[in-house]
This record gives structure tokens, sequence and C-alpha cells, in this order.
């Protein structure tokens, strides 16, 4: 203990001395630490009563027309439903009707349906390679044996009114229904394009066997189709399938109207 305080009397000088050192850099340093000028520019209130001029320009294509804005946002109702231009049964506005594009005769669709299987089995008999003839029949038959039994089912509920209003699939065609009298297979894509609504018409060739072969998009008879609208159109019409029609022409025309719809 005697050399601690023999060493601080000996040194009290230096210790003193350095003691005020750090305290004097200690107040230099904390002054300099917090003065940080911030330059700005003042508000310069020049002008801020002036108003707009009343010279701009504004372009056709920037106002937006009633029919633009009924495509972005339509207040009209579309149906899911499949129509048939060419029905001429009475509309009918109840909600609670299961719709279809024909009129209900299960006897008839399984008329069809048997004829169908039967033309197809007497075009195999024809073919010079017998095997490979009953082999895809036999494949059709398997993929076509559960549609009358839908169909019977289908029809039993369908009703003798025709859909009024706007329904997102439209055809024309004819004479024809879809194959087995199943709207099914009228497909529909009008929710496959995202956040607008547009009308995309496509001319459609039908062959005797219902399948459609070609499908091109209608400009005139279109409206706010984009590019995806045109191109699912145009392949949910060639997945569309008709009834089999051996009397009639080989390749029949005919339209299918999608509305896309937003969602």
């Amino acid at each position: 203990m005697n050399k601690v305080l023999d060493f601080i009397e000996n040194h009290k000088f230096g210790i003193i001395i350095t003691l005020v050192v750090h305290v004097v850099l200690f107040i230099y340093f904390q002054f300099e630490t917090y003065y940080e000028p911030v330059k700005y520019d003042t508000w310069d209130f020049t002008g801020r009563n002036i108003e707009a001029p009343d010279d701009i320009e504004i372009s056709p294509d920037q106002i937006e027309t009633p029919q633009e804005s009924d495509l972005f946002q339509s207040n009209e109702k579309v149906t899911s439903f499949v129509k048939n231009a060419n029905d001429s049964r009475e509309e009918s506005f109840d909600e609670n009707v299961k719709y279809t594009s024909y009129e209900k005769d299960p006897s008839e669709s399984i008329r069809e349906y048997e004829s169908r299987i039967k033309e197809e089995l007497n075009m195999g008999k024809n073919q010079s390679d017998q095997a490979n003839s009953e082999s895809n029949t036999d494949i059709e038959n398997k993929n076509n044996q559960s549609d009358p039994k839908e169909n019977n089912e289908n029809t039993a509920n369908a009703s003798n009114e025709k859909v009024a209003g706007y329904t997102m699939v439209e055809f024309s065609l004819t004479s024809r229904h879809p194959l087995n009298k199943n709207d099914w297979y009228i497909r529909n894509p009008g929710y496959t394009c995202g956040n607008v609504n547009g009308l995309v018409t496509v001319r459609i060739e039908v062959a005797q066997s219902g399948d459609v072969v070609d499908a091109k998009y209608i400009p005139e008879r279109s409206s706010n189709a984009n590019q995806c609208m045109i191109s699912r159109a145009e392949e949910y019409a060639l997945k569309s399938r008709f009834n089999y029609d051996g009397s009639g022409a080989k390749y029949q025309e005919g339209t299918i109207t999608y509305r896309f719809v937003y969602r």
C-alpha cells in the first residue's frame, strides 16, 4: 500500500496532466461529433397559386369510350351455358333450370349413338388392315360407352326452353348439336385470359364425324380481343365435337362465339 502511495506522490503531476488532457479531448470530440451541418434548399413559393394551363391536348385514343368501359367492367350478366344460335325455342330467365343447347329427347340421342357406332364399324370393314380397324373401333367404343347413360341423365334434367341473355359460348351450325347431346363437348375457355372482357368469334369447319378440323378467328365479328383470347378461342374450338352426320356434306362450316369474362 505504501508503495502505491509513494508512486502517486512521486508522479502526481504527470497523473494530473494526463487526466486533464483526456478530459479536454473528450469534450472536444463531443462538440465535433454533434456539429454536423445539414444542407438543404429552401422552399420557393413562387408560382404556388398559378393554375394549370387550359390548353392541354388530349388525343382521341386517350379517352375511354362507354363501349370500352363496358368491356373492362361489364354490368351485363353472362352465364356459362352453351347456346345454339339456331335454337327456335322460347327464351327463359329462370335461374333454377339446367339449360341445354338442344331439346331433350333421350331416345333420339341413343339412336344417333347407335348409328354412329354402326357407321364406324362399316367403315372399319372396308379398310385394308382389318385387325387395326377392329382395334380402333373397340377403343372408340370404350371411350363412348358411358356417354349414352350420361346423356340420358343430362337430357332428363334439361329444359325445353333456351337460356335468355348472354352466354359464354354460342355456336351456329345448321342441324347439328354437341356430341351425344352433351354441352361439355363445346369447350369453354371463358375464364382463361385474365381480368378483361372480350368477344371472339371463330369460323369452324366440321367433318361428318363431328370433329372440328379447322378454326379461324374472325376479326370483324370480335371485339376487345387480345392475342390470348384469339389463341384460346381457336384452340378450344378445335377441341369441340359435334354429332355424327353421315348424310350431310363432307365438311360443314359454322361459327362459335366465345365471351371472355373478367373474374
